[in-house]
């Protein structure tokens, strides 16, 4: 409010300058003067509302003064009534086509946040070709000719959908940093009372849409500045920036809590890998728990703001924080950044980049090598002339929420719903809750989990499952997804699954069993496919062989026979051929991926050891096969 009254103090004072220079040449009649300068007053005393009423009757007293209808297009513009802005600009040029060149980049602007870049451009255009632009004026415009440019050369393949969230989660306060929990069901983001008091308020999602938010505890919600959150997959963490000068390292610094039957517990910094003398904030975790990306201002990035990454070694310890680099930062300010529940797609903030104004929102995906793809701007009207931040997708990867300062916003910032242009969604999530037992005692263990393409093999989700044995995991909607669950001393899990089962499975609780295995143990492969007639191993297979080879590497005194069969289709020579290269194809596999030879053995038995009637069609699709034995030694 007291930057709004010297605001208006300052323009009340530049109009009355105006006045005094305006007057003499447009010769005004006293009745319009007067009018005009009571409300300069109005203004000086902080009632816009009357000022504006004064400035319209001003105008209407003397067609040709054009004070007041410059003050009026002032005062719109700052209100950001763009249209009423533009009309009286055209109202300034029929008056006085000079006295409207110190407002041109301001018209301009006033197009521009209206999605009419084409307009604002075609405006500038004769001012740039004659070159009759004042010095003062041309870096602006400059800019603004640049930012049309690239918004006209930009066309969004659908329309994008954009809804104020309404009472439940917006007020006249600043609501800004929204994040929704992978199941969907829970909704938080932050609320700006005032420029010292940050609270962080949650929603619950119903059949009815989202509830009355809610501030989260007074352990979360204690005097200090706060930023942006993220919470983990499973709900119990909640990963937060915030100055709490006597905890930090810098002047923001990004902390964890824990939650628990009593509540949340009290904050923990997370350390000097993550944090830094400067300002560190942001954080995004990864859904698997293995990464975390922020932003920081360390002199050492690529410019004001760079968005860095920290991995968790296999202790459980975040290791030193890198920074993304060029792909995703610029010499610009790049912030705000969000990993997707697919651990794939990545959505950030930045001024460094060709857009539609100040900071826009981009999207890259994440390669098989680690790297990420060229960011993508969302477009418009999600991105538009003014700043846009963060950003929160749903599991869907189509819905998305976004904090912006829009005509129909209750306060400052206001959180939208958004649907996504199709080329910059996420890939559709489900999850599945899980508990890893050892199938004789029945008892949760500690194991390792894995999610993989099995088009590919390219692993996209790796989690150390600790000695409760629980899980929540968040999984790409793929056609089909590879599980793996590994444990030393136990036998292996491996298994693909459809995604019509893993649809059935989202929001329940399943337990995977895993078989200690003392000193002999025989399995038949589930999921290894050969081409028809051929020794030749399908690419699927690659989900349980490296589920195997992991064993292997990990149960060092493990001997392994591998064992093919077939049902008695064909002569007897053929069979035992097929079976022993069958056998041996796996064997190579594993020889191929650093299991010593001389812990594998291959047998080719043909039709001779059969586990099902060979007189019907199932009975022959069980009889061909391939086993293995593990023995310890």
């Amino acid at each position: 409010m007291h930057f709004q009254l010297r605001y208006r103090k300052g323009l009340a004072l530049l109009l009355s300058c105006m006045l005094c220079c305006s007057s003499i040449v447009l010769g005004q009649t006293k009745q319009a003067a007067e009018t005009y300068a009571a409300g300069l007053s109005a203004l000086d005393k902080n009632d816009t509302k009357k000022a504006i009423q004064l400035f319209k009757l001003a105008a209407s007293n003397d067609s040709q003064y054009v004070d007041p209808i410059i003050a009026l297009f002032q005062l719109y513009h700052d209100q950001k009534n763009f249209q009423s802005a533009i009309d009286y600009f055209n109202e300034i040029i029929k008056i006085d086509s000079i006295a409207s060149l110190p407002f041109l980049v301001k018209q301009g602007v006033a197009l521009a946040s209206l999605g009419r870049y084409a307009a604002a451009y075609e405006l500038l255009t004769p001012y740039f070709q004659n070159n009759s632009l004042p010095n003062y004026l041309k870096e602006k415009a400059d800019a603004l000719y640049a930012i049309c440019q690239f918004a006209i050369s930009q066309k969004n393949a659908q329309e994008i959908s954009i809804h104020n969230m309404g009472d439940s989660i917006n007020s006249p306060a600043s609501e800004y940093f929204p994040t929704v929990s992978i199941q969907d069901s829970l909704f938080l983001f932050m609320r700006r009372k005032n420029l010292s008091r940050e609270d962080f308020y949650a929603s619950n999602m119903g059949l009815d849409g989202f509830s009355a938010a809610i501030p989260l505890s007074d352990t979360l919600n204690f005097a200090a500045k706060k930023g942006s959150m993220s919470l983990s997959a499973d709900l119990q963490t909640l990963y937060y920036a915030a100055d709490y000068a006597e905890q930090g390292y810098g002047r923001y610094d990004i902390y964890k809590v824990q939650r628990s039957p009593w509540g949340w517990s009290k904050p923990k910094n997370l350390g000097q890998r993550i944090n830094s003398d400067f300002w560190d904030s942001a954080p995004s975790i990864a859904p698997d728990g293995n990464s975390i990306y922020f932003a920081s201002n360390r002199p050492e990035g690529y410019g004001g703001i760079d968005i860095y990454v920290s991995f968790k070694n296999e202790k459980g310890y975040w290791e030193e924080a890198i920074n993304l680099g060029p792909s995703i930062n610029t010499k610009g300010d790049d912030q705000t950044p969000f990993i997707h529940a697919d651990n794939q797609s990545f959505y950030f903030s930045s001024n460094g980049r060709a857009g539609f104004g100040g900071s826009d929102i981009y999207m890259s995906r994440k390669k098989i090598d680690g790297n990420w793809t060229t960011p993508v701007n969302l477009g418009y009207p999600i991105n538009t002339y003014d700043n846009e931040g963060s950003i929160a997708v749903a599991s869907n990867g189509a819905t998305a929420y976004i904090a912006s300062d829009r005509a129909d916003s209750r306060g400052e910032l206001d959180i939208y719903k958004i649907t996504l242009a199709e080329n910059t969604r996420a890939f559709k999530t489900w999850y599945i809750k899980g508990q890893i037992i050892d199938a004789k005692t029945k008892k949760s263990i500690a194991a390792a989990l894995q999610i993989v393409d099995p088009a590919s093999g390219y692993p996209m989700m790796e989690m150390q499952i600790d000695s409760m044995g629980q899980f929540l995991l968040a999984l790409p909607y793929f056609d089909s997804l590879g599980l793996k669950i590994n444990r030393p001393g136990h036998d292996y899990l491996s298994s693909i699954l459809p995604i019509d089962s893993v649809k059935l499975m989202a929001g329940k609780t399943f337990d995977f069993a895993l078989t200690p295995i003392e000193k002999i143990f025989t399995k038949t492969f589930n999921q290894v496919y050969f081409e028809t007639n051929a020794a030749v191993l399908q690419t699927i297979s690659s989900v349980e062989l490296d589920a195997l080879v992991s064993y292997l590497k990990t149960t060092l005194n493990a001997q392994i026979l591998i064992e093919g069969h077939t049902d008695n289709t064909g002569t007897s020579a053929q069979n035992n051929l097929l079976s022993l290269q069958r056998a041996n194809a796996i064997g190579d596999y594993l020889q191929q991926k650093g299991i010593a030879a001389n812990r594998i053995q291959r047998k080719g038995l043909g039709a001779t050891m059969p586990i099902a009637d060979n007189n019907t069609a199932a009975g022959r699709a069980k009889n061909r096969r391939t086993s293995f034995t593990i023995t310890l030694k």
